[in-house]
């Protein structure tokens, strides 16, 4: 199937995203206009330490209206490196580094409206190096065992969709005796 875009236009910019008019015509010669959500890319990254925790943050979320348990997370700066991005996210809001780095591939956030692609890593052999996090960020660190985490995704007690998305691409990595 092939799909046009005839043209696109800003209609709204904030310091985060521009929201545009896009034009787009389906492969049956139909056109339909479009808002579109220009964001940056982002990373999410599933810290597990030596003992089988894994670091979460808990931060209030004005789309859902209240507090989320998620894993670290952020946007990816000036063309940065989505592993850089990564790296330096968990140090901002867990205050670690790792020894070791695997990613797990990526995903589109609501492709039904948003261009934000979102680069995921599994990070292990953690170990303290912290830096400041971003004057807008209130975070709470939680760290939980890999078992109970498992636990409350089952009873749907974690609503993040990029932490339960994480959880689907690590499980070929996960401790086989907490699946």
């Amino acid at each position: 199937m092939t799909y046009h875009i005839n043209h696109e236009s800003n209609e709204y910019r904030t310091p985060l995203f521009t929201v545009k008019r896009v034009n787009l015509t389906f492969p049956d010669g139909k056109a339909r206009d479009y808002d579109l959500i220009d964001i940056q890319d982002a990373v999410t990254i599933l810290p597990l330490d030596d003992e089988g925790n894994v670091y979460f943050v808990r931060q209030y979320r004005v789309g859902s209206k209240k507090e989320l348990l998620e894993l670290p997370a952020g946007k990816i700066e000036d063309a940065e490196d989505p592993l850089l991005t990564a790296q330096r996210e968990l140090r901002e809001e867990i205050g670690m580094s790792a020894r070791s780095w695997i990613s797990l591939g990526g995903f589109y956030m609501t492709p039904g409206y948003a261009t934000e692609y979102m680069h995921s890593y599994f990070a292990q052999g953690l170990y303290p190096d912290p830096l400041n996090p971003d004057d807008d960020e209130f975070i709470n660190l939680t760290r939980i065992p890999l078992a109970k985490v498992l636990e409350m995704i089952d009873q749907q007690a974690i609503e993040d969709s990029k932490t339960l998305a994480l959880f689907a691409l690590a499980r070929r990595y996960l401790p086989p005796n907490n699946l």
